[in-house]
């Protein structure tokens, strides 16, 4: 695919003004050799909410994988999901959480991820909790 920085953000704005989703803290675009992408952060701090974010827009994407992240500094994970908009564009959305013992994340190493069923996200949507491992 071959797209521009605008072609990007025409399907990226498309798809918001087709769906009710949830808010946005940050939008970053990303034309470069490979696959271009959008990268989303959700603006939701709290696990139920990120959740629930993640999951209102996995409805909306096709060839959807969910993934957590710990970041390199180890103190928190990305909760993300990966899919593709209608005109072929990947974006991943994501939210971060603080790591916690027993939350999701807490086995990774740091600056690690690993792919989860869309099961955990559904899990933390309903209980409010979960672990990956």
């Amino acid at each position: 695919m071959s797209a521009t920085a605008i072609d990007l953000l025409d399907a990226f704005r498309s798809h918001v003004d087709q769906f009710e989703l949830p808010e946005l803290y940050s939008v970053h675009v990303i034309v470069a050799a490979g696959e271009p992408s959008v990268n989303a952060h959700l603006a939701a701090h709290h696990p139920l909410q990120i959740a629930t974010g993640l999951l209102a827009w996995a409805d909306t994407l096709t060839h959807v994988t969910t993934e957590a992240w710990r970041v390199p500094s180890g103190d928190s994970v990305h909760l993300s999901v990966i899919g593709q908009l209608a005109e072929g564009v990947t974006i991943r959305v994501y939210g971060g959480l603080p790591l916690t013992e027993h939350g999701p994340g807490a086995d990774l190493a740091c600056d690690t991820s690993v792919t989860v069923p869309l099961a955990v996200l559904r899990h933390l949507a309903t209980l409010g909790e979960v672990t990956l491992g």
